[in-house]
């Protein structure tokens, strides 16, 4: 599998200058195919066969959020790690365009997340994920180019994936300083693409992770709850707006002095028609005064002599059906329910028993139930996928769009 760069794989343009090594475009003389080449240079004393042997665990790693490894080099002084070619090009391409919307950007972050999560499950760990590290293919997917070298804890898992959309949303090439205040730099960004309720919501699940109370799950699963409406956030206060009924005069709140003269001419011309017709609203409002005034007093004996029974009914009857409190703060029976009770009733829920199933049903039980769900990998002597546990237990009482969360075994690793 060595020593093959002369005679199979011939390289190409240079696409950037990584950490660990130089990133190229290659051509697989081989199998006539595109692919990518990570250079890496040897340090001195470092053996390229030692280096390629940690890579057996990695290299059999297939998975769409990953540059998949195809084969390696090994030559005197460097080793070349061959990667699949996907359509698109290196991430930090886009970071300070601002060009992505909120939802599409929340989006991509939770798929990233979820391939994170694979990976933990097959121990692979310790990569970054700053934007010099992925590919973004034409499907607007990321993959993770070196998963194999160790880089930047603050750019890893759950804390570099906050780093990575602050980066998006803000157009930085690089968030600078304590991870734990992060959230500060989305709080001073305008996000005139998510509602105020979204950035609010967002802003508090980057503070919860960014000071170690939420996980990678956590994040994944907080993303995909964000509000989806809300009153939009813009970049400053909402200027006053003033409405026209003749839109068509007017520009930019300004009016010509051709325009005012017009104006003043229509109202000269309207000014006769004016006179006359007060003229005869006058001489019609003097003849009917009598008939207006029968019309009155007919109406006011009609009404005094009206039925009794005709006018109880306007009360308000559901008055009573309301449960009263008597000095003692005790109910007092009633025999009609409450409109409130009943809709509180429609929306409880009694929490199911997932233990024992696989991931994908317990899943399915709990959306079927109007729950949402959050769910955690560890190691366990059950058969990886199984739900091991859960919280709260089956047969709790809750009501719809409560939480609940369930922990996978990974199996005894």
């Amino acid at each position: 599998m060595h020593k093959k760069m002369g005679t199979r794989y011939v390289p190409d343009t240079q696409i950037a200058a990584l950490p660990h090594g130089t990133l190229k475009y290659g051509d697989d003389l081989f199998l006539t195919r595109k692919v990518l080449l990570y250079q890496i240079e040897l340090q001195p004393g470092q053996v390229g066969e030692d280096y390629i042997r940690t890579l057996h665990h990695k290299a059999a790693f297939i998975h769409d959020g990953f540059q998949h490894i195809l084969d390696t080099s090994v030559e005197e002084d460097s080793v070349t790690i061959i990667l699949q070619a996907k359509t698109g090009s290196l991430f930090s391409n886009y970071v300070n365009r601002k060009e992505m919307s909120f939802p599409t950007i929340i989006a991509m972050i939770a798929d990233l997340g979820v391939s994170l999560l694979d990976a933990m499950e097959e121990r692979i760990t310790g990569f970054t994920v700053g934007a010099e590290n992925l590919w973004l293919d034409d499907h607007g997917k990321l993959s993770v180019i070196n998963y194999w070298d160790k880089g930047d804890p603050q750019a890893q898992g759950a804390i570099g994936l906050c780093r990575l959309m602050i980066q998006l949303f803000t157009g930085s090439e690089t968030i600078t300083g304590a991870f734990e205040v992060m959230h500060t730099h989305l709080e001073r960004t305008p996000i005139p693409s998510a509602t105020y309720e979204q950035k609010l919501a967002l802003i508090k699940l980057i503070k919860l992770v960014c000071q170690g109370h939420a996980s990678l799950s956590s994040l994944i699963f907080g993303l995909r709850s964000l509000p989806s409406s809300g009153q939009k956030q813009d970049a400053g206060p909402i200027p006053k707006q003033i409405h026209y009924q003749n839109p068509s005069k007017i520009q930019n709140h300004v009016v010509d002095e051709s325009e005012e003269e017009e104006d003043e001419d229509e109202v000269n011309e309207a000014a006769p028609a004016a006179d006359k017709r007060s003229q005869s609203l006058s001489a019609l409002s003097k003849a009917g005064i009598g008939a207006i005034a029968i019309l009155v007093v007919v109406l006011v004996t009609v009404w005094a002599l009206w039925p009794s029974s005709e006018v109880e009914p306007v009360v308000v009857a559901p008055i009573p059906t309301a449960t009263p409190l008597t000095p003692t703060n005790s109910p007092v029976p009633s025999t009609t329910k409450p409109l409130g009770d009943s809709n509180k009733q429609s929306q409880e829920v009694v929490i199911p028993n997932l233990v024992g199933l696989s991931q994908a049903d317990a899943e399915a039980q709990a959306l079927a139930a109007g729950l949402h769900y959050n769910f955690l990998i560890e190691a366990n002597d059950k058969p990886k996928g199984t739900v091991i546990k859960q919280d709260p237990t089956s047969g709790t009482k809750g009501l719809q769009g409560d939480n609940v969360t369930f922990w996978v075994s990974k199996g005894n690793q």
